[in-house]
């Protein structure tokens, strides 16, 4: 199904509008807003949704259609449609952290919510983004699920 890339994009930004506002969180939402970048380029049909600042010069913009990740000098696109799973990978070492180590329980979900992030594309290459804070972690779990909606329904015009 075809759908305006703006009315996508505002989509995305409905489900994900709880980080509006937050440290590190660069919503395009405004018709002046955009990304200029110099190791990207946005195809015709493709729009800026979100821009994850990490700090030291690391970032994660959310597209229409894309995820494009910077990272330690690293450049990544990753089209939403070749995205075939994501995790945190403290996740699956919890084993090795136990709730216990730390002061409360809060402070525990944060850490299992944050550090490096796994994104699995088709035929099994991925891409390992690290996450400073369990805010960015929820961000981008939840924008990788609503990508992958969205560009697998519609088609950008």
């Amino acid at each position: 199904m075809k759908k305006e890339k703006e009315k996508i994009r505002t989509q995305i930004i409905k489900s994900l509008e709880v980080y509006k506002g937050k440290l590190g969180f660069h919503f395009f939402d405004l018709p002046n807003s955009s990304f200029k970048s110099t190791e990207f380029v946005l195809d015709n049909n493709d729009i800026e949704v979100l821009l994850m600042d990490l700090g030291n010069s690391n970032w994660i913009l959310l597209t229409t259609k894309c995820l494009f990740i910077s990272q330690n000098g690293i450049n990544n696109k990753i089209e939403g449609i070749e995205i075939q799973s994501f995790e945190f990978l403290n996740l699956n070492n919890r084993h090795k952290r136990k709730a216990d180590e730390f002061r409360n329980l809060a402070e525990f979900k944060s850490w299992l919510y944050s550090g490096d992030f796994k994104i699995t594309k088709k035929h099994n290459a991925y891409v390992t983004v690290n996450l400073p804070h369990h805010d960015f972690g929820f961000c981008l779990f939840n924008a990788i699920k609503k990508l992958r909606f969205v560009t697998n329904k519609y088609e950008n015009i």
